[in-house]
């Protein structure tokens, strides 16, 4: 899903605002659902009934419904004023918030990831995407669900966020690393090991284990 990000005309007293979908494509997928089920309905009561139509009706109400429900609506404020990074991620029926303080904010992580494409040549599935990650404290919170198609792109909103937080960016292989490790993404964290560390894959897995496992003890 494309990230919108919300800073045109912006001064540095204004919040800056990272969002991820938006909801009315949540109800747009919905009343996809909605007209497919009338199709569907519609040829199993008719007169005539057309099994194609009624099949294509039904998997697109399946289709449309299930991706309404399981969107992710995301939308990260950075407030200078309040000196707060507010996350905020709505699903159908459920809101979560979460809240913290600038002095919280240790670094800012530029991360490699790879998205999988089905679509594409087995050897090609996984493509190179970047992310970005706030180290705090106590834990890692993600900027954004969606991720970006080069380094580059993620460096400019990162820099963007810099300038009111006033804290490090990093684009540490090891570091990104142990970010996608401690946050369960385990097969990324592999692939980035072979990839960036020159690692076997047995060497990657024992790697990632190892990182994995410091921060469960």
């Amino acid at each position: 899903m494309k990230m919108e990000q919300i800073v045109a005309n912006r001064n540095p007293s204004e919040p800056l605002v990272f969002s991820d979908n938006s909801e009315w494509l949540r109800y747009a997928l919905l009343c996809g659902a909605v007209g497919m089920g009338t199709l569907a309905i519609d040829n199993l009561v008719g007169e005539v009934r057309d099994l194609g139509k009624i099949i294509g009706g039904t998997l697109g109400v399946l289709l449309f419904g299930f991706s309404g429900y399981l969107l992710q609506v995301r939308r990260l404020v950075v407030d200078p004023l309040r000196r707060e990074i507010t996350v905020t991620s709505k699903g159908l029926t459920r809101i979560v918030t979460d809240r913290c303080r600038f002095d919280d904010v240790t670094k800012l992580l530029v991360l490699l990831t790879y998205e999988r494409n089905e679509e594409l040549l087995p050897a090609n599935r996984r493509s190179k995407r970047w992310s970005m990650s706030l180290v705090l404290k106590d834990r890692a919170l993600p900027v954004t669900i969606s991720s970006y198609a080069s380094k580059e792109q993620a460096l400019r909103d990162a820099k963007r966020i810099q300038e009111l937080v006033k804290i490090e960016i990093s684009d540490s292989a090891e570091e990104g690393l142990a970010n996608l490790a401690q946050t369960g993404k385990t097969i990324d964290a592999v692939v980035a090991a072979r990839q960036q560390l020159g690692m076997t894959l047995t060497q990657a897995k024992d790697h990632v284990n190892r990182i994995a496992g410091r921060r469960n003890s």
